[in-house]
């Protein structure tokens, strides 16, 4: 890591950790400690689960994506590497994280294929985004008049909705005249200077255009992935008694997901933990210290999956027959 790198993640801890700071000075720290202390064991299992769960639907989409360029894999390999990327986007902070740690996996297994192996990741990304935003709209203005009551909730609510929006409406574009205009999308792209990189662009807009299919499978299970973390959150909650409806869980994560994407914290570290307080005291009057704790025993769960991708790593090997890349 370059001193670039470093002064990032330098920036990125001590953002989160002012965070965390300003939090615990806000509520009461060591009722934080009991409510987590004192939580129901069984939602957090069920909560484990599912965030394996997760890990493993990641892992049939980028197997369905990878078929798009005609590049097969086993989804044994692609749940190891998967799992692998979870460990590192929390325990080696800096530019390698889940994404990169998948592209590097996938570019030794797929050789001669390294360009549309790591597009698949890049893509795969892009549509778990597009799917969080899908949500927000859906579950949003069920609970709009809430979100409205406060400047704060209510500025992030009309941002999270607007890109959402957009989002919607690029889908919709893809699906309805996606494939009309594959040469329309390549007249342009001839206004590049980069004649290769041009050509490789409009040959993956056309192998999308042909997979529609494979690419609506992929949206669907990325929004059920969404609405599994929504209940991931909502056992959190059980755990330290909130009782709260899931309608409103799903207004509120899919919010606190979208803005963790966002990097500038690690593994949305802070970010993740001022949200759920600032929304479950607006949308349900729930105190600080339950919505912090809350918010500790997601993260958790997913330090839990990935433990158990450092485990993975360890003992995994990745295998070149496990990977069947067809000629271009």
């Amino acid at each position: 890591m370059n001193w670039k790198g470093t002064a990032l993640t330098i920036l990125k801890v001590g953002f989160a950790g002012g965070i965390l700071f300003w939090l615990l000075h806000k509520v009461n720290a060591p009722q934080v400690w009991d409510c987590m202390r004192e939580a129901h064991l069984t939602p957090i299992l069920i909560g484990i689960l599912l965030a394996e769960i997760t890990v493993l639907i990641a892992a049939w989409r980028w197997q369905q994506l990878l078929s798009v360029f005609q590049i097969g894999a086993s989804v044994r390999s692609l749940l190891c590497i998967a799992q692998i990327g979870q460990f590192f986007m929390i325990f080696l902070p800096g530019p390698t994280g889940d994404d990169l740690t998948r592209m590097l996996y996938i570019s030794r297994l797929a050789k001669g294929r390294v360009v549309e192996a790591c597009t698949s990741v890049a893509i795969d990304r892009l549509i778990g985004l597009g799917s969080i935003l899908l949500l927000a709209v859906i579950c949003i203005p069920f609970q709009w008049e809430l979100l409205t009551s406060t400047v704060s909730t209510h500025w992030i609510s009309l941002g999270i909705v607007t890109f959402g929006g957009i989002a919607v409406v690029a889908g919709i574009f893809f699906f309805l005249v996606g494939h009309p205009t594959r040469l329309w999308f390549q007249h342009q792209l001839r206004s590049l200077p980069a004649k290769g990189f041009r050509d490789e662009v409009a040959r993956i807009w056309g192998l999308l255009c042909d997979s529609k299919p494979a690419v609506a499978r992929v949206i669907t299970t990325a929004v059920g992935t969404q609405i599994l973390v929504c209940t991931m959150f909502y056992l959190a909650g059980m755990a330290v008694g909130l009782h709260i409806p899931m309608l409103i869980w799903m207004g509120i994560v899919p919010i606190i997901l979208a803005a963790s994407a966002v990097p500038i914290t690690i593994a949305g570290i802070g970010v993740r933990e001022y949200l759920l307080v600032l929304f479950l005291g607006v949308l349900a009057n729930i105190n600080g210290e339950k919505a912090l704790a809350a918010s500790l025993i997601v993260f958790a769960m997913i330090l839990s999956v990935s433990l158990l991708g450092g485990i993975v790593y360890i003992f995994y090997r990745p295998r070149t027959d496990s990977v069947t890349p067809a000629e271009s």
